[in-house]
């Protein structure tokens, strides 16, 4: 069977006759079910996939039929039922999609190793594959985002693929290949550099620099940006008539480092996240930008540039888009601290990391705090860079912003661009606040991160964040940075001194951004700090975890499997007629309980997040018990939560409402809580 995406799609059988796979809804079932062959795709995921928010009431019962249609058009055993949706399982080389992708990742090693010849062979393998655009037939949600991708994937092998040609001496044949992919992408930078490079290998000087110039007026006409440094760069040795261009590309900073491709992962909820490797070694660094701070343009400005390579040198560098922000795909809403986890996840699986040090600057510090706490197992160290643990004034904390201070964080259409950035600067990077091309990069840069009002959403989650109960459950080595005169650094200070064992260094400087003013100092001391991991990982015993604990009826059983499953929890066992589970998120543990509660009206539930140990692979402690005397505190039909849970579902649009302190008796003793009702 060969089971064609990339093109129109279709599935041929061993005789070479095509199936009959029926009308597109089925058929755009098959294809996003064959998008992630091999792994289980839930019926909630291909209803949000198939419909988007306009979904009939009939959404699953149709997810099923058609399941039922293409089992009978589709070989035995190709479409399986896994709880809790359906998984397409494919003989191996049956997608071509996998084939591409395999291929692809052959030229692109051998290319790496300076084996032109094999490189372009495999890419053009690789291209051969497609027969049209992928998915153009389809207008379904997920078709409309993956489509994209699949056509991204398609031109950086294009790209790749011109670059081993150039490797072996091609340049006179590529050039007019090169003018046809050019005018059709103005915008793509690499096509050009590539352009100009066979045109002057082909003895064309005038034509090459007569590229770049067009290109910049390109950029200046529709963005209002000026080429990046690798093109002025590229653009002088041309001028220079520099001996290398001969032989080479290019003679970019990037390419000792291994810059790879910017690619695409599918995270939970059906986003994707965009992300890109910098640099090899034995340690893997994943960075988490804060406020909407995007990786890829950063290339663009010196400094950020040369923060992105000092930290490659440590090892293998990860950047990425958080959901909503940049290249990544936009959300309704906010998105939570939790789903933020995900997508680091997502990121670390794609690339093969199992473990990794976690770096997060101002605001992507406590998602990372947050994270080393609950994901001990995938997390080599923790830094942050100018991060707290909560951002806004509270009763209990002096030190936190108070909200008129950041008015201007909540712009409307007309101050987002140069006023907010302004402002942006003033605060975040004073050294170069009124230097005129900061102030129109950086405009450039944050309007490309997000919009007007992504912004706000952003800024209304900041205020909500707070991580200050999750800082002594982290148990992994921690180092916390800041500027001695950075707007945050009281917060920064707050935060080190609570997190177990942490190192808390004290840099120069006012720039809460790191790549700004004295950057050596920052890599400096990250560098001494990795010099002192331990080298062997050690198995964690203590994990943040949320517990939910309820009173169930035997004769519910059933659906609390399936309810736990759906949110991706983990039962434990409990005592008759009460379900106890945990889950790697506390919205997922609320939205459980509010999903049993829909059947169960008079349920009684208690959730709280807390430290449990790991004995044996089975989880006890505290933060069990403290859930269960939850739970016998709520009345009928309440779900109730601790505060902790409270704090920290920013962003996930879970309201609350205050019950007041309460007694829990507990392993003997007695301690007041703060307990919040979940709005349903």
């Amino acid at each position: 069977m060969d089971f064609r995406l990339l093109g129109p799609l279709e599935v041929v059988d061993h005789g070479g006759d095509s199936l009959k796979l029926g009308g597109r809804k089925p058929r755009a079932l098959l294809a996003r079910l064959a998008l992630d062959a091999g792994r289980t795709v839930s019926v909630e995921q291909l209803v949000d996939d198939l419909w988007g928010e306009d979904v009939p009431e009939s959404a699953v019962k149709m997810v099923h039929i058609h399941v039922s249609a293409l089992r009978k058009a589709l070989p035995p055993d190709t479409l399986h039922t896994r709880p809790p949706g359906y998984a397409l399982e494919l003989p191996a080389g049956a997608l071509d999609l996998a084939r591409f992708e395999r291929l692809r990742k052959q030229g692109r090693s051998a290319l790496d190793d300076g084996d032109a010849a094999t490189a372009a062979d495999r890419f053009a393998e690789a291209l051969e594959l497609w027969r049209g655009p992928a998915l153009a037939e389809f207008s379904e949600p997920f078709a409309l985002v993956e489509a994209a991708h699949l056509r991204e994937r398609q031109e950086v092998t294009v790209e790749d693929r011109i670059d081993a040609d150039l490797a072996l001496g091609r340049h006179a044949d590529l050039v007019g290949e090169l003018e046809s992919l050019v005018a059709f992408n103005p915008l793509r930078e690499r096509l050009r550099a590539q352009l100009m490079v066979a045109l002057y290998r082909s003895g064309r000087q005038a034509d090459a620099l007569a590229v770049y110039q067009t290109y910049r007026e390109t950029l200046a006409d529709e963005l209002g940006l000026e080429p990046s440094a690798r093109m002025r760069e590229l653009e002088r040795r041309i001028l220079r008539q520099d001996e290398t261009l001969e032989g080479q590309e290019t003679s970019n900073e990037a390419a000792p480092l291994k810059l790879q491709p910017i690619r695409y992962v599918q995270s939970v909820g059906g986003y994707s996240i965009a992300y890109q490797v910098v640099g090899d070694g034995p340690l893997d660094l994943i960075f988490v930008h804060g406020f909407i701070c995007s990786f890829q343009p950063g290339w663009e400005w010196p400094a950020l540039g040369s923060f992105y390579r000092g930290l490659s040198k440590f090892g293998r560098l990860i950047l990425f888009d958080k959901r909503g922000t940049g290249l990544s795909d936009r959300v309704l809403g906010i998105a939570s601290l939790e789903e933020r986890m995900d997508d680091v996840r997502a990121v670390l699986d794609a690339v093969g990391s199992e473990r990794a040090i976690v770096v997060g600057v101002s605001e992507g510090g406590p998602m990372c705090t947050l994270f080393a706490a609950t994901h001990p197992d995938r997390t080599q160290a923790l830094i942050t860079l100018g991060a707290y643990a909560r951002r806004n004034w509270a009763p209990d904390y002096p030190i936190g912003r108070r909200a008129e201070q950041d008015g201007w964080l909540r712009p409307t259409a007309e101050q987002w661009g140069r006023y907010a950035t302004e402002r942006f600067l003033q605060e975040r990077a004073p050294s170069i606040a009124t230097d005129e091309a900061a102030i129109d990069w950086y405009t450039s840069y944050l309007v490309r991160g997000a919009s007007p009002a992504a912004v706000a959403a952003i800024t209304d989650m900041n205020e909500e964040i707070d991580v200050r109960n999750v800082l002594a459950s982290v148990r992994v080595p921690t180092l916390v940075l800041y500027r001695a005169h950075e707007y945050l650094r009281e917060a920064s200070r707050y935060m080190g001194a609570r997190l177990p064992g942490a190192q808390v260094v004290e840099t120069p400087g006012a720039d809460h951004l790191p790549w700004e003013g004295d950057q050596s100092s920052v890599l400096a001391a990250i560098e001494q700090f990795l010099a002192g991991l331990r080298e062997e990982p050690t198995e964690p015993n203590l994990i943040l975890t949320t517990v939910l604990d309820a009173e169930v009826p035997e004769a519910e059983q059933g659906m609390v499997r399936s309810a736990v499953a759906r949110f991706r929890g983990q039962l434990l066992d409990a005592p008759y007629n009460r379900v106890r589970a945990t889950f790697d998120g506390p919205a997922r543990a609320v939205r459980c309980a509010c999903t049993l509660a829909e059947s169960m009206p008079q349920l009684r539930a208690g959730v709280h997040t807390g430290e449990c140990e790991l004995r044996d692979g089975r989880l006890a402690g505290p933060a069990l018990e403290i859930a269960a005397g939850v739970a016998r505190a709520a009345a009928e039909g309440e779900i109730l939560a601790t505060s902790t849970v409270q704090d920290l579902v920013a962003g996930s649009g879970i309201e609350f409402t205050e019950r007041g302190p309460v007694e829990l008796p507990l392993a003997g003793t007695s301690r007041e809580w703060r307990l919040f009702t979940v709005e349903r």
